[in-house]
């Protein structure tokens, strides 16, 4: 992406509580999330060590609570 050949795959998987209502639309968009989320970390991971190896201090990340059912 930038110049240096950095390749990212993501990868997400949502599960149905048996607990709950089998909505298979709901399944397949919260894995979607995930999938998206996962490469967005990672950039984000990426750009950290940019910074750090370029001098810099970046800020300190929090993650948030995963949305939706158990993964």
């Amino acid at each position: 992406m930038d110049g240096e050949g950095i390749s990212l795959t993501g990868h997400g998987t949502a599960r149905c509580n048996p607990e709950n209502d089998d909505v298979p639309e709901i399944g397949d968009e919260l894995a979607a999330g995930r999938a998206l989320h996962d490469p967005g970390d990672q950039l984000l991971g990426a750009a950290e060590r940019d910074i750090k190896g370029g001098g810099g201090s970046p800020r300190a990340r929090t993650h948030a609570a995963a949305w939706g059912w158990p993964a």
